[in-house]
């Protein structure tokens, strides 16, 4: 294509440097640290003096390209003889980086069989999802627990539904609780806006305009998700343009270390000092105890993190660090700090009169 491409390393060590920015740049609780390589991305990009980003956001919410789509669909396959004895199998073919074959088949059933006695309700496609994250809340000290007892956000996220949601087919349900809630409040915020504006960089993403997404909204479900092949329409506009390699690639998830960044002997000094047991019953949200638990069992010598464990861990050290650069307004440490410049009034004067405002 005659582009010049610049790749970035970005090991534990870089990510353990990066996570507090992360954090101040997100503004929230955060289950996961990928957010830190495009913040370093977003870095090189601004160093090689590019302000403008284009980014496929949007690409796999609109033309089913998620695992998701593809469980919703043999989930509700499986429904409908709950007691096969090879339908739930195919969770084998969606998740192969997560050694599915090395589980019992009774936890597979016991896990992925949740919520087949009712397919239609109006959550189905997210259980999963809502099932591992809410397992973060065994962490909670009791007092904190007790007071968010009666807020559930899932509920309140079913009352905002259109009415004419069930009325919807399966996957563009699966699609509308996707967009509201990972793609707006994760990946255009989180993951993109905040970590790309750290360093002043704009993104655009071309699959959000919004002829594209009604272009997509036309198409039938085949075309998007073809049996199980993900994102089925793109490829075949992309097949003259890419090699063949990439169109039959298994997909994969963005991921970026946790545990590993968290717990190992290369830890950043402020995630030890975040994570003991005098700061976590400082801040009083998790148990300092079960802390210690967790962050001991995944600093053994060939622990395998499981992904509620990096979920949880990554949740405790972002509340523990918001709590220190929001609550309690302590300075971030100086190698997180964006470089600021008074600008003076003449300045600005002098601005306002070149663009016509002020």
């Amino acid at each position: 294509l005659g582009t010049n491409h610049h790749e970035l390393l970005v090991d534990d060590a870089r990510i353990g440097e990066l996570l507090p920015e992360m954090v101040r740049l997100a503004e929230q609780p955060l289950v996961r640290s990928a957010p830190a390589p495009l913040l370093a991305l977003s870095r090189l990009v601004r160093e090689h003096r590019t302000k403008v980003v284009l980014t496929g956001e949007g690409a796999d919410e609109f033309f089913w390209g998620y695992q998701l789509y593809q469980e919703t669909k043999v989930r509700r396959f499986w429904a409908r003889h709950p007691d096969s004895k090879w339908r739930y199998l195919l969770m084998h073919r969606l998740y192969p980086y997560l050694r599915l074959g090395e589980q019992s088949p009774a936890l597979l059933k016991q896990f992925y069989g949740l919520g087949l006695d009712d397919p239609e309700q109006p959550g189905f496609s997210h259980l999963l999802r809502w099932s591992s994250t809410r397992r973060i809340w065994r962490f909670f000290a009791p007092q904190f627990a007790e007071r968010v007892r009666s807020h559930d956000p899932v509920q309140a996220l079913l009352a905002t539904l259109p009415a004419e949601f069930t009325s919807w087919r399966p996957l563009a349900r699966a699609q509308h609780l996707e967009m509201h809630t990972l793609l707006s409040g994760y990946l255009l915020s989180a993951q993109g806006d905040r970590m790309l504006m750290g360093n002043s960089v704009e993104g655009r993403f071309p699959f959000l305009d919004h002829r594209v997404m009604e272009l997509a909204a036309r198409l039938p479900d085949r075309v998007k998700l073809r049996v199980l092949d993900e994102k089925h329409v793109i490829k075949q506009v992309a097949a003259p343009l890419v090699p063949r390699a990439v169109l039959e690639r298994p997909k994969n998830p963005f991921r970026a270390p946790i545990a590993e960044t968290l717990t190992g002997p290369g830890r950043p000094a402020w995630a030890r000092e975040a994570l003991s047991p005098d700061a976590i019953d400082e801040v009083g949200v998790f148990d300092a105890s079960k802390t210690r638990s967790l962050c001991d069992k995944l600093a053994r010598p060939g622990a395998t993190p499981s992904e509620s464990d990096n979920m949880a861990l990554m949740a405790i050290v972002s509340v523990q660090l918001l709590d220190r650069q929001v609550v309690r307004a302590v300075p971030p440490p100086a190698s997180a700090r964006a470089a600021v410049r008074i600008v003076t009034a003449d300045e600005c004067d002098a601005g306002a009169v070149m663009t016509g405002t002020r």
